[in-house]
């Protein structure tokens, strides 16, 4: 990693942006430079921003937050540090940054800004790329790219102050912990804890494996022999019971099937009555229905008769409406002639006055303009001459108070000169007021300080007597854990002797077996009760089948006969139609011509006369009336209407008769197929059967499945299915009981068992406490001894500062110029009396009386900085004074010249507006003579507008005219075609009447009135005929249910299965099952006890197995620890500290010989990890590092560090090493050797930077980083590659 440049602003005592190029030729031809200036002048500032930049840390101060921030310079409002860095070619910038509110220097403090980004070097018009921005996540991206986290990088890098000779100086104890921050060789110590602790915790699993082992008790021989004869006994008595018990069950089944088929036989007779009933309440609207049918067939004709009625009716109503309105169309023609020739007139008179008026409107119009222009121009002259006379004005007052100011300002000059003449003593407060606010921030510091400490003591003297308190009560907790140890365990030995009663009859595997078999037998039970259930109503489906298939025959006959009264009926429409279309094209040739008068287009010549203009084009009256030709096309319309009636209806009705064809064939082939499915769940429902019955299971089990082998023959076999399923369930939900008591006593053991654990747990842990509140107290009596010690030094350096601070304030507070500020520092220092007798008493004040103090000194502090504003103002006000009069004296000059100058051209401006004025006066009088005080453009539109609106008129009336004559002759012509149409019409009604009237005679009907009474809507014929057909279809099936229920009845009475009665069988029943209930208990409870029994053995072994393993585990373990573990992790971490030691001391001599050949260092062979040094000039003389002379220290130190830093550089190439060291200690000759080190390091490209302030380094380092002191308290940065960065704003 190489430094290549870095920036900074206002950071400590550097206040400004400053910037420093490291890849200036004076650092890379070089290699080495020195960062030198006084002390505290800022050089190492210039570190701590290279670790802001990185890290957002420094090695002086450890974090920088919202809170606090005391890198920041005072009285600025943000401060930052960026540096940009090479790694591996690849060149990053890394800014951190923070600050104040609002921009401003009393803001408050704002979260802090992190963040890298990759820098595009081959191509630098490109931004760069960001790669983090966050505060959390920027440092662990810097430390993932440069391999270092900031310890390692002030070890490798950048070695601060105090830390050079650090590892040198320290004990063997603070090597240790040296070695393992920088190489990070703790994780051995973690190790060889991490391996003690898992081999105490193999060690308790084996213990808890050995303590189950012990509580397993198993049945003897003979016992478990007993127990399986038993079993065998009781498993044959529960077959034949079972037996029994499936024999009542059938025959109570078949009584109830007798039962049921009774009560199906009264409701079946029931039903034949009322659909009987039904059919005899039908015969009045059956005769209805068969009426209303008749009257369809000649319902066309009818339609046709009442057609002409109506259209008569409405020819005679539009022929009296016309000879209402004819009369008032021709007066109203008379009219529109008059109104006409009155506009034509008052057009003409119009024009004329037009024309009159021309000549003068244009005259009227040219005068207007000269006039206008005149105008503006006056308008403009008299402007610029109030414009003057303004200025003229304005410049004499101007003078006048300039020359007013001048003299007050030499006034206030000579006072101010004054008071500064007297105040030189003030010309050193900005030193005395950065020195005074230290102080009072020291004493601050220290009186919170005291106050921390002597809560500190009052707490810790507190948790003393806590301590003592506590000791007591653990002491007593403990005692009451031993009693609480032996209830539990007897608690514990009597709940193991009831787990082990419940598996006494049957174990816990043939428990949980028997389970197993009771859910997958009802599994295949729900199978059968599905597979019967579809059985029935597949039987269902066929019933309904059987009896719909006549009922579709009979549809079919009767839609047949329908599409062939339909086909006869469009045939004669047909005919008819013909007949009318070869009238119809006889009439259109007679009016073929009247065909043009519709193809007539305003603008476009007519072919018959030329003419362009057509006004009867649109509504001629020709084209609207209605001739015999129109009539006969909606004849033909409304048979067309008719014929696609007839067919639609036809179309229906064939679409009917294939959709019953369909589901008539339909029917049959799912009857079919339904009597194939009903053979083929016959057959699943036996094999089902007989692989339930077929398998092996308990006793119990196959005395309950034994009726299921009748099931073929059985009347309800879904009554026995659930029979079955019923005593399944209770076997199940019996052992389901056991079980679960079993394992909640499983649970209670468990939890005993963790509590005995926790116990035991809880009792070490409070002996471990007792033995850690014993060595907490003799840590805090020796803490408080140190907090008297610090008091001590405490109250001697606020003596000092008291001092000071007293001599700062009587100084100000004195003076020829009084003031309220040197007021209020008289006044501050009585208040502060209680605070220097608290110091000379060494007295710790209270927070509130510190913090009131605190205040005081403030406020004198507010009071300085007054004084300094004031003298500063002073001094302001006198450069103003001064630079006022020279201005004032130059404006006074400048305006009198131009007030001169405007006065002049004032006198020409006058004249001029004179004579315009005379010109406007005279076109004014010429204009009103031509055309009065009317606007020429008014009158011209006033004038226009009347004569376009004459035009209008004119044109208005005109079609007016045009549309009165238009209307009276279509009137007229209208009148003459409805007379026409009115006689046709009532020829065409007569013959009609005559035609209906031998239909009627033909048929069944006695008139006119009798067939409109027989005609029904459509909707109620259909219901009608839907209500025929649901009677007809209940009767028949009631007959076939009725017929079918006798038939069953009989076959079951001629072969009875009982003679009993239904009471009798069902109490036989209910005592047989209660006797194998108990036959399944006692099978189940032996069951369980040999399954747990097996149970147990299975478990025993297992057990001894894992133990066997767990021996195995641990003596791995064992091995393990003996070679590395410990309980505080020294074992491995001594072993691993002397490797890394050595390795460290290697790398250290490689630099001592680049140094010098006369020392070399080695490990000392008593103590693993003190150095010794070999000196080669004295005959290899072996001397401790603790006698070495001050040179000599250094160049150990110098070597050290170097190889430590290459140690906790790892894998990362460290280009860049800064060391913030001094070199005072050293000779000329140690100089020479630690320069010419430092210069090796530089050929192998390394860029090494030096901060010191020895004039020999500076002498012999000839690039230099100068850091100098300015007055108040900051610096500036010189030398090569550095410049301060000045804003636009400031510039």
């Amino acid at each position: 990693m190489r430094l290549i440049e870095l920036r900074l602003k206002n950071l400590n005592s550097l206040k400004g942006e400053w910037h420093i190029d490291f890849a200036d030729t004076a650092f890379t031809n070089e290699g080495i430079f020195a960062i030198t200036g006084q002390t505290g002048a800022g050089k190492t500032t210039i570190l701590d921003a290279i670790c802001l930049a990185l890290y957002g840390e420094t090695p002086r101060i450890n974090s920088i937050s919202k809170s606090s921030n005391e890198v920041m310079t005072r009285q600025t409002a943000e401060c930052f540090a960026e540096v940009v860095i090479d790694l591996n070619g690849e060149q990053y910038r890394c800014r951190w940054g923070q600050r104040r509110a609002y921009n401003k220097a009393d803001g408050n403090l704002q979260d802090a800004t992190h963040e890298i980004a990759k820098i595009n070097v081959d191509d630098s018009s490109k931004e760069d790329e960001l790669l983090e921005s966050t505060l959390k996540h920027t440092k662990n991206k810097i430390i993932e790219l440069t391999r270092m986290d900031f310890q390692q990088f002030t070890r490798s890098i950048l070695l601060a102050q105090g830390s050079f000779s650090a590892f040198l100086k320290a004990k063997a104890d603070e090597r240790a912990d040296i070695l393992e921050k920088i190489t990070g060789t703790d994780i051995y110590a973690t190790i060889s804890t991490q391996v003690h602790d898992k081999k105490r915790t193999e060690e308790e699993i084996l213990n808890k494996l050995q303590y189950g082992l012990d509580g397993l008790m198993l049945l003897n021989t003979d016992e478990e022999s007993q127990l399986k004869s038993d079993l065998q006994s009781y498993q044959s008595a529960q077959s034949e019971q079972q037996q029994t018990i499936q024999d009542l069950a059938e025959k109570i089944k078949w009584l109830d099937s007798v039962t049921e088929s009774k009560e199906r036989l009264n409701t079946y007779q029931n039903d034949l009555a009322q659909a009987q009933q039904a059919k005899q309440d039908f015969i009045p609207n059956a005769k209805r229905l068969t009426a209303a049918n008749k009257a369809l067939e000649i319902d066309s004709q009818f339609s046709q008769l009442v057609h002409s009625r109506d259209n008569l009716k409405r020819l005679q109503e539009e022929q009296q409406q016309i000879s209402s309105i004819l009369p008032q169309k021709q007066d109203d023609l008379e009219q529109a002639t008059i109104h006409l020739e009155t506009a034509k007139t008052h057009a003409q008179a119009t024009h004329e006055t037009l024309q009159t008026a021309l000549p003068n409107i244009a005259q009227a119009r040219r005068l207007d303009i000269d006039i206008t222009q005149n105008k503006h121009v006056l308008k403009d002259i008299e402007q610029r001459q109030q414009t003057l006379m303004g200025s003229t004005q304005h410049l004499s007052k101007e003078i006048d108070n300039h020359k007013q100011q001048a003299a007050q300002n030499k006034i206030q000059l000579t006072r101010v000169e004054g008071y500064l003449n007297d105040a030189h003593e003030l010309n050193t407060i900005d030193s005395d007021i950065a020195n005074f606010k230290s102080h009072c921030g020291r004493l601050k510091a220290l009186l919170q300080e005291n106050t921390a400490l002597s809560d500190d003591k009052t707490s810790q003297q507190q948790q003393i007597h806590q301590y003592r308190a506590n000791l007591d009560v653990l002491n007593q907790q403990k005692k009451t854990k031993d009693t609480t140890m032996l209830s539990i365990q007897d608690k514990l030995a009597a709940l193991q002797q009831e787990q082990a009663a419940l598996t006494q009859v049957q174990s816990l595997a043939d428990m949980r077996d028997e389970q197993e078999q009771i859910d997958d037998i009802n599994r295949q039970l729900d199978q059968v009760s599905v597979k019967t259930n579809q059985l029935d109503e597949l039987s269902v489906q066929v019933e309904k089948i059987v009896a719909t298939l006549p009922v579709m025959s009979n549809d079919l006959t009767k839609l047949a006969g329908l599409i062939a009264d339909n086909e006869s009926a469009i045939s004669a429409a047909k005919e008819k139609r013909q007949d009318k279309q070869a009238q119809l094209h006889l009439l259109q040739k007679v009016a073929k011509l009247e065909d043009y008068i519709a193809d007539l287009k305003d603008g476009h010549p007519c072919p018959l006369c030329g003419s362009l203009e057509h006004p009867y084009s649109a509504d001629h009256p020709h084209l609207i009336q209605e001739t015999e030709a129109t009539q006969t096309q909606r004849q033909i319309a409304e048979l067309d209407t008719t014929i696609s009636n007839l067919e639609d209806t036809l179309s229906k009705h064939r679409i009917n008769q294939a959709t019953v064809r369909q589901q008539f064939a339909q029917a049959e082939e799912q009857q079919t197929l339904l009597n194939h499915q009903i053979q083929k769940l016959k057959i699943d429902i036996d094999q089902l059967v007989s692989s339930v019955l077929n398998k092996g299971y308990s006793r119990f089990i196959t005395e309950t499945l034994k009726s299921l082998a009748q099931i073929e023959t059985h009347v309800d076999a879904l009554s026995l299915l659930d029979s079955s399923k019923i005593e399944l369930g209770k076997r199940r939900e019996s052992l389901k009981n056991t079980l679960t008591q079993y394992e909640t006593l499983s649970e209670s053991l468990s939890t005993m068992r963790n509590d005995i654990e926790a116990l035991d747990k809880e009792q070490r842990e409070l002996t471990s406490t007792i033995n850690e509140i014993e060595s907490n107290s003799k840590k805090i009596a020796w803490a408080i001894e140190n907090l008297d010690k610090k008091y001590h030094d405490n109250f001697s350096e606020l003596t000092v500062l008291k001092i000071d601070i007293l001599a700062l304030l009587n100084k100000y507070s004195a003076g020829k110029h009084q003031s309220d500020a040197k007021t209020a520092i008289r006044s501050s220092l009585q208040s502060l009396q209680p605070l220097i007798t608290s110091i000379e008493n060494q007295t710790v004040l209270s927070n509130v009386d510190a913090q009131a103090h605190i205040n005081t000194l403030r406020r004198c502090h507010s009071a300085l900085l007054e004084i300094k504003q004031q003298f500063n103002d002073y001094r302001e006000d006198q450069q103003t004074f001064k630079t006022s009069l020279g201005q004032l004296e130059t404006k006074i000059e400048t305006k009198q010249s131009q007030l001169d100058k405007e006065e002049n051209e004032l006198v020409k401006i006058s004249q001029l507006a004179a004579e315009r004025t005379e010109a406007i006066e005279k076109l004014q009088t010429d204009r009103k003579y031509v055309f009065a005080n009317k606007d020429p453009e008014t009158e011209e539109k006033r004038l226009r507008d009347a004569l376009d609106q004459a035009k209008t008129t004119q044109t208005s009336t005109q079609r007016q005219l045009d549309n009165a004559e238009h209307i009276l002759s279509q009137l007229l012509d209208q009148q003459r075609q409805l007379t026409e149409q009115v006689t046709t019409v009532k020829i065409t009604l007569s013959s009609q009447e005559d035609s209906f009237k031998s239909i009627l005679t033909a048929s069944d009907f006695a008139d006119e009135i009798d067939f409109t009474n027989a005609r029904l809507p459509i909707d109620e014929r259909n219901a009608f005929r839907q209500q025929q057909q649901h009677i007809d279809y209940a009767l028949k099936q009631a007959q076939s249910l009725l017929d079918a229920t006798q038939k069953t009845l009989a076959d079951k009475k001629a072969n009875p299965l009982t003679v009993d009665d239904r009471e009798t069988l069902v109490q036989q029943q209910s005592q047989a099952q209660d006797e194998f209930n108990k036959r399944i208990e006692s099978i189940g409870a032996i069951s369980q006890r040999l399954k747990d029994n097996e149970d147990k053995k299975t478990t025993q072994q297992a057990q001894l197995d894992a133990i066997n393993a767990q021996k195995g585990e641990l003596q791995v373990w064992q091995q393990l620890h003996k070679l590395i573990g410990s309980s505080d992790g020294k074992k491995f971490r001594t072993f691993a500290q002397g490797l890394t030691f050595d390795l460290m001391v290697t790398h250290a001599n490689t630099q001592l010989q680049k140094m010098s050949d006369r020392y070399l260092l080695a490990r000392d062979d008593n103590s693993p990890l003190e150095l010794n040094v070999i000196d080669n000039y004295q005959g290899g003389e072996i001397r401790s590092t603790k006698n070495l002379s001050g040179g000599e220290g250094f160049i150990i130190s110098l070597a050290l560090a170097l190889g430590l830093s290459q140690m906790a550089s790892q894998n990362i190439r460290v280009d860049s090493l800064f060391l913030d060291e001094g070199f005072g200690t050293l000779d000329e000759e140690s100089l020479d050797i630690a320069l010419d080190t430092l210069t090796n390091l530089q050929q192998e490209g390394k860029l090494i930077g030096v901060i010191s302030h020895v004039q020999a380094l500076k002498d012999r380092i000839l690039t230099q980083i100068k850091v100098e002191k300015l007055s108040g308290g900051f610096s500036r940065i010189s030398g090569q590659g550095c410049h301060k960065i000045v804003s636009e704003k400031v510039s």
